[in-house]
C-alpha cells in the first residue's frame, strides 16, 4: 500500500473539492463580468433601458425607389440553339464480368 495516511488523503480529497467549486465560481463569475462588459461595448447600449415597443401603426411610409427590371435578350430569338436531327439513343449496356470462381471451401470442425 501507499504510505499515505488515510487522513492526509481525506484532506487532500477535501481540498481538491474545494478547489473545483472555487473554479466553477470563478469561471461562473467571470462569464458574468464578460457578459456585463460585452453589453457596455455597444454604443448606445447601458444595460439598463428596454427595447422601445414598435408601432404597427405608421401614418407615414418611407418611399423606396427601387429600379426597373433589366432587359434580358430572348434566348429562343437568338436561332444559335437548334434541335439535334435524331434523337440521342440508349448506350448498349455494358459487357458484364464474370467473377471468379471461387474455390471450395472444406468443412471444419
Amino acid at each position: 500500500m501507499s504510505a499515505m495516511g488515510s487522513t492526509r488523503r481525506d484532506r487532500l480529497v477535501r481540498n481538491m473539492h474545494v478547489a473545483r467549486w472555487a473554479a466553477g465560481l470563478g469561471a461562473a463569475g467571470l462569464t458574468a463580468a464578460f457578459t456585463v462588459a460585452a453589453a457596455h461595448a455597444f454604443k448606445g447600449h447601458d444595460g439598463h433601458t428596454r427595447a422601445a415597443k414598435v408601432s404597427t401603426r405608421s401614418s407615414a411610409h418611407a418611399r423606396v425607389a427601387v429600379p426597373g427590371p433589366d432587359r434580358v435578350p430572348s434566348i429562343a430569338s437568338d436561332g444559335s440553339l437548334q434541335p439535334p436531327e435524331q434523337a440521342p439513343q440508349a448506350a448498349p449496356p455494358a459487357p458484364q464480368q464474370e467473377a471468379p470462381a471461387q474455390p471450395p471451401v472444406s468443412g471444419g470442425s
